[in-house]
């Protein structure tokens, strides 16, 4: 069982706002000094080789989470997390990609310049750019390093003694939709999946109109004519880099899990569908994001320009590109985030390269990567912004279709865990409650971005061994699904069928957890518009 320290949980009265742990001193990573931990035999030995340079980390084994309560206060290091006496080796901000800044602004993503000695791997890199700036009271919760649109690095988090374990590997997606979100935080990279000896990768990526936006001068200076998506193509590129450089820090290339919840489940989906990420991933997991919508490049495109125009930038040629590429990013997500709907929305583009079709039709015709697939949602998923995070019965008329087309097995759960304070008063599961059991965090439940958290529910959570009997649970389920493509966990009396016809098995994920079948017939709390 998990050995943690609890403490009073603080809970947010802002949902769908980004509040993330500050831990650490963050700097633009390979900048630090080289760290001074004394080697331990258990871990790799360091440093590590990768495609581009020599690699260096640190030993942890458990971790102390600091973070912001709703009110502003700070608390440090008031919850461990991870297990004492068994030592993982990290490596923060590891470069997958070239700096996306200057004339490689909308461009996908470029290799590396490789570097010469040994980088220091000690600190997250900045959180993407995103809306709100340092004005705002949530700056408070961005990482030391700040903001940029020099995001392109990913965590590494490995158990491995050797690079010949060949471990399986669990790559995670952050929420937030595609506007918001970090992954530069412990918050997302606490040991525990690395501890149940899954080597664990967080990816940084573009997001908003950095990320996503289309143009007509974009479309037209791409050798594939396609532009938007640029965020997902980071993903793309993200999985390219571990399978190129994986096995030097003990995983396997070939059995490669990918992750996502809230938004980073929305991607996950993008990925399933998407050509250029077929042979990059072998199982893949959306925890509460499931959903299919894009838009047309044309229509993306006139959003572009309306975007433009809110810069002051009309021409719709090569000169206007050159103007926009001039422009902070300070300037472009303020424009992106005051512009009314419908005038511009960041979402996905059906380009005729990376997403050849809506991911409906490609799901629908069974056309997307077939890997073994989980869904989930919680019993109280909610709506925020328009977005509404959709119950079982909604989704599982798709789920049903591609079940039926994919010869992988698919499984489904609903997570109704909640801690007994806050059950007696009526709160159910809520939109990402899983992400703080599964990555363990429960003192601190509500860090993680996407993770929409109740408002009227005590500070004090009253959390009991239940609690913590379910995190261990999420934790060996997910490692086991990585490990074989089956998430039963028998050694905790959990034997869990595959969702398909006439049965639509599920998993209803509280204490002691209960198989049970009807998936879609299942409807979940959504308040009215």
């Amino acid at each position: 069982m998990l050995k943690k320290l609890t403490s009073h949980l603080h809970q947010f009265c802002q949902v769908f706002l980004l509040l993330f742990l500050l831990t650490g001193i963050a700097v633009v990573p390979g900048c630090g000094p080289k760290d001074a931990d004394t080697p331990v035999p258990s871990a790799i030995a360091d440093p590590i080789m990768t495609d581009k340079g020599l690699v260096s980390g640190t030993v942890i084994d458990a971790i102390q989470l600091s973070y912001y309560d709703y009110t502003g206060a700070f608390h440090y290091g008031e919850t461990l997390v991870g297990e004492t006496g068994k030592p993982v080796r990290i490596y923060k901000g590891i470069p997958y990609a070239a700096p996306p800044v200057g004339n490689l602004r909308w461009k996908p993503p470029q290799p590396v310049t490789p570097w010469a000695g040994i980088r220091n791997c000690i600190t997250y890199a900045p959180m993407m750019a995103q809306y709100p700036f340092p004005q705002s009271f949530f700056y408070r919760f961005v990482p030391e390093s700040g903001m940029s649109e020099d995001v392109l690095y990913l965590n590494v988090m490995t158990p491995a003694k050797t690079n010949l374990a060949r471990l399986p590997v669990f790559v995670f997606f952050h929420g937030g939709g595609l506007t918001s979100g970090s992954t530069s935080s412990d918050s997302y990279n606490t040991p525990l999946m690395a501890q149940h000896g899954v080597i664990w990768v967080s990816v940084q990526h573009r997001l908003g109109p950095l990320g996503f936006m289309a143009h007509p001068a974009l479309t037209a200076e791409s050798p594939q004519g396609a532009s938007g998506n640029y965020g997902t193509l980071d993903l793309i590129a993200a999985l390219q880099w571990v399978k190129k450089n994986i096995a030097a820090f003990g995983g396997d290339p070939n059995n490669v899990t990918i992750n996502g919840q809230s938004g980073g489940g929305m991607k996950v989906n993008f990925l399933m569908a998407s050509p250029l990420a077929k042979g990059l991933f072998h199982k893949a997991i959306c925890q509460s994001g499931f959903s299919t919508a894009s838009n047309s490049l044309s229509r993306a495109e006139e959003m572009g320009v309306n975007l433009a125009a809110k810069l002051g930038v009309t021409d719709t040629g090569a000169a206007g590109l050159a103007e926009l590429r001039a422009k902070t990013w300070q300037e472009i997500v303020t424009a992106a985030n005051v512009a009314p709907r419908p005038d511009y929305t960041t979402g996905y583009t059906v380009d005729g390269w990376s997403l050849p079709d809506t991911m409906a039709n490609i799901f629908d015709a069974g056309q997307q990567n077939d890997v073994p697939y989980m869904v989930s949602v919680a019993s109280e998923e909610i709506e925020v912004g328009g977005y509404v995070y959709i119950p079982p019965a909604a989704i599982g008329p798709r789920m049903l279709t591609m079940s039926g087309n994919m010869n992988s097995n698919m499984y489904a759960y609903i997570f109704t865990q909640v801690p007994d304070a806050w059950r007696v008063l009526g709160q159910t599961a809520w939109h990402g409650s899983d992400v703080s059991y599964m990555l363990g965090g429960l003192p601190t439940m509500g860090m993680f971005p996407g993770a929409l958290v109740p408002v009227t529910m005590p500070l004090n959570p009253g959390l009991t061994e239940k609690d913590y009997w379910v995190s261990e649970f999420m934790v060996q389920m997910l490692a086991n699904f990585a490990r074989t493509g089956n998430p039963s966990v028998p050694d905790m009396g959990v034997t869990w069928p595959p969702y398909k016809n006439p049965d639509q098995y599920y998993l209803d994920i509280g204490f002691q957890p209960i198989v049970a079948n009807g998936f879609n017939s299942v409807t979940t709390r959504i308040p009215s518009r």
